[in-house]
């Protein structure tokens, strides 16, 4: 599972400094390569262009130099793509694992636990209409029919494919 570990932030940091370089210690070889060679083929082709210019050869420098600098700011954006990519991912895998969790606590009928499983959750993503409308079962459950209320609404109010509509009228009437 990929996490915004060391790694993560060392090859964030590489990654801006050097083209190509994030990507392979991120595992993507291939591609880190590409960008690293064509860089440097460009970077060099600047520096030596007056040497090349001396012998009679004609290189132009700013063509290259402008060359090297697309490639660059490609290769940034693309390593920023694929580090807001893991971190999503690890964030989502972080909330699932929590839910999961306060599923099972409810589900057992430790009703304290889950709601503090389902905070944690709610932590990490406010907005996310599954953990609050569970949180308001924890809540009815638990005989607080003024915090289960107001769960249950903003989980319909959250829920763009209204998929707990009938639980929560449900819920709100028998609440």
């Amino acid at each position: 599972m990929p996490d915004f570990s060391r790694t993560t932030k060392l090859a964030a940091c590489l990654g801006f400094v050097l083209p190509g370089v994030g990507h392979v210690v991120l595992g993507r070889i291939g591609r880190g390569l590409w960008f690293f060679v064509w860089f440097t083929f460009f970077a060099n082709a600047t520096a030596v262009s007056p040497v090349l210019g001396a012998l009679g050869t004609r290189v132009d420098a700013r063509g290259c130099a402008v060359a090297a600098g697309v490639i660059w700011l490609y290769a940034t954006l693309d390593l920023l793509r694929i580090l807001v990519w893991r971190r999503r991912r690890a964030l989502d895998e972080r909330k699932r694992e929590r839910f999961l969790s306060a599923f099972g606590y409810y589900l057992r009928g430790e009703y304290p636990r889950a709601r503090i499983k389902l905070r944690s959750v709610l932590k990490l993503d406010r907005d996310d209409p599954d953990a609050h409308f569970h949180i308001g079962m924890t809540y009815k459950r638990e005989g607080m029919p003024r915090l289960a209320r107001k769960h249950f609404r903003k989980s319909l109010v959250l829920d763009p494919w209204r998929k707990w509509e009938a639980e929560v009228a449900r819920e709100l009437k028998d609440a």
